[in-house]
């Protein structure tokens, strides 16, 4: 089985110049945890997760002697949250952030006839939890996630075993 017959091809893309904030509320509204990163020909230039932005808002806030750690969406306007007068200004600091300063630069992908085991190979071996899926010019023609694949061998093991 290749990934072109599991992958989804309706992939959201951030773009580089993009705020976290942006991408906090693109992954809340589509009830994702990550996305690439393309330029405008769509070519994949990074990947962003929730776990990147976690980290850089946990480093960001323990460099200045802040040891109470909002979350992505803290900053976010869609949600009442109870944040501490005095790390107000950061958390604003913070959504401000271009993504290009966060994303991952050294991304894992594969191409549509990758083989559906050696993609689920990588995503375990690398810990990751999704893949682009590229053209042969690097431009993002879809997206792959270990759920996807999980539900697709199982769905073919039981057609095997019917």
């Amino acid at each position: 089985m290749k990934i072109e017959e599991i992958m989804n091809r309706n992939v959201i893309c951030l773009k580089p110049k993009m705020t976290l904030k942006e991408a906090a509320e693109i992954f809340a509204k589509n009830n994702i945890n990550g996305a690439p990163v393309v330029n405008d020909s769509k070519r994949l230039l990074g990947i962003l997760t929730i776990k990147d932005i976690l980290k850089f808002i946990k480093g960001r806030m323990e460099s200045i002697g802040i040891y109470v750690f909002p979350t992505p969406f803290d900053f976010m306007d869609i949600l009442p949250v109870e944040i501490p007068v005095e790390h107000r200004d950061v958390i604003k600091e913070i959504a401000r952030v271009r993504i290009d300063e966060v994303m991952e630069k050294r991304v894992h992908y594969v191409y549509k006839d990758t083989d559906v085991y050696d993609a689920l190979n990588l995503l375990v071996k690398k810990g990751i939890s999704r893949l682009p899926v590229v053209d042969e010019n690097k431009k993002v023609i879809g997206i792959v996630t270990r759920s996807d694949i999980l539900r697709a061998l199982a769905l073919k093991s039981n057609k095997v075993s019917q």
